[in-house]
């Protein structure tokens, strides 16, 4: 069980920055900018995390309200903060720094950043000397202790998971990680109290009030590109979830949830539990939720349509066998093809997620997963473009190919910001980028898909969103060379 503190009397406030497309994003420009507005859920259950032990917390979300600077600032001064958090990303890492230093020029108070991030690049982050302390592991095992500790001037030794500078002579300690909240069943629910929860959607949500979920951490899987690969599998317990589903229906009138676990399905019958509580207590509810085509079965796929599921997102990531075991993919092509069908004939959506520049790719592979994006009849399909991240094998490869520690010393010196070559893969930048549009091109301007699509629109303001995207795609002109490359 975790330690309990009474920090009544501390205020926190946590800021969610705005965020934009940069060097090395996943995705395309277009895609990025309307693909939806999703919830933080990391400062979610942070704010539940500092709730369950008293503290008054206030959650701003800039990028979903439209916020700026001067408004976030103002609203932080009116709330008078003891400590403002932010969760940080490697790579959005100084679009994040950018707002925690406009922000401490206006709310000087100390700075908390945590996020897996953290936990990869500890003291090069804490470099930045806006920012007093870093929590490099899952909040429920560090921050508490931490806040404790601030408030009544005690030290901070036997905090695990804590980096900071020592006020003495600046030298930047980090105590090691701390250990995994045991059963994730003790943590607290995101509080979705502090925010608008009808200012989130995705661009295929089919309601307003939506919200994101997840209901296990770690995934035991060891596919190179993914950070939480090999991490021990923690799942909540049915009861759990859905008391948490049923929350967000009956107090906040959230009525559309995204599962964000990296693989929901690994314990089939948890999952045939979690369907069947939902069915039992009759909750009027839509999800979505994300796995592998080689963790499926029929009647599982049945209990989660019967009880609501309208979408699963497919990691298929490669039309080639070749590239997909490199990649530590174990499905075949053809299992995949069986569990998209068994999938939709149930009347569950299928959203096929597709890498573009892997080890071993070239245009003749690219050609390959276009043409099975569209042979499979994935109802959408998601193109990223490989980008090497921290944590990840495929980074090793990445490290070892290249000889350096990109992302260090981009966290060391913003300066240090170019494109980073993809390991195993001669496609230039520009390429990668013309062929991953040319993909979505190819796979979402076909006159079927356009008329499917069309009739799926409920409203004019996802008719406005939906043509919005669509023109963006076709007047952001690709690079590269291969605009007019033939798929057929």
């Amino acid at each position: 069980m975790m330690e309990r503190f009474d920090l009544r009397g501390v205020k926190v406030a946590l800021v969610y920055p705005p965020y934009g497309a940069i060097k090395n994003e996943p995705g395309i420009k277009a895609v990025k900018e309307n693909y939806g507005v999703f919830p933080s859920l990391s400062l979610l259950y942070v704010a539940g995390c500092l709730e369950q032990h008293g503290v008054e917390v206030k959650l701003i979300d800039v990028n979903a309200e439209s916020l700026t600077l001067e408004e976030t600032c103002a609203q932080l001064q009116e709330f008078g903060p003891d400590f403002v958090g932010y969760t940080i990303t490697t790579y959005l890492f100084y679009q994040t720094l950018s707002w925690v230093k406009a922000i401490k020029e206006k709310v000087d108070v100390p700075v908390i950043v945590g996020g897996v991030h953290m936990g990869m690049y500890p003291k090069e982050s804490m470099t930045h000397t806006c920012l007093d302390y870093g929590v490099t592991g899952e909040a429920e095992m560090t921050l508490p202790h931490l806040i404790d500790a601030v408030t009544r001037n005690k030290t901070f030794d036997g905090i695990p998971g804590l980096v900071y500078r020592n006020k003495l002579d600046g030298e930047i300690i980090y105590t090691g990680h701390a250990p995994t909240l045991a059963n994730i069943s003790d943590a607290a629910q995101p509080s979705r109290h502090l925010q608008d929860n009808s200012l989130y959607y995705s661009f295929i949500s089919k309601y307003k009030n939506f919200s994101v979920l997840m209901t296990s951490r770690g995934c035991p899987y060891r596919c190179i590109f993914c950070e939480q690969g090999g991490l021990k599998f923690r799942p909540r317990t049915p009861t759990d979830v859905v008391d948490e589903i049923e929350t967000g229906l009956k107090e906040f009138g959230i009525r559309e949830y995204d599962f964000f676990d990296s693989a929901f399905t690994i314990q089939k019958q948890r999952v045939i539990d979690i369907s069947k509580e939902i069915s039992r207590r009759k909750l009027d509810v839509v999800w979505a939720a994300r796995t592998r085509v080689d963790c499926v079965s029929k009647e599982m796929l049945s209990a989660m349509a019967d009880a609501g599921c309208v979408r699963i997102y497919y990691g298929l990531e490669s039309g080639n066998r070749e590239i997909l075991r490199t990649l530590l993919k174990a499905a075949d092509l053809e299992q995949a093809k069986r569990t998209v069908a068994e999938t939709k004939e149930v009347g569950i959506d299928v959203f096929g997620y597709f890498m573009l520049g892997n080890p071993g790719e070239t245009p003749s592979t690219v050609r390959q997963t276009i043409r099975y994006a569209i042979e499979i009849d994935c109802d959408y399909a998601q193109f990223s473009k490989v980008t090497p991240m921290p944590g990840t094998a495929l980074y090793d490869m990445y490290v070892k190919e290249y000889g350096e520690d990109y992302w260090k010393k981009y966290i060391l010196d913003e300066s240090y910001d170019s494109y980073i070559p993809r390991p195993g893969c001669d496609l230039s930048e520009n390429e990668v980028q013309a062929l991953t549009q040319l993909a979505y091109v190819r796979f979402y301007y076909r006159p079927m898909f356009a008329a499917r699509s069309l009739s799926r629109i409920k409203s004019a303001h996802e008719l406005r969103r939906t043509l919005s995207t669509a023109w963006q795609m076709i007047a952001q002109k690709p690079e590269g060379q291969y605009q007019e490359m033939d798929l057929s």
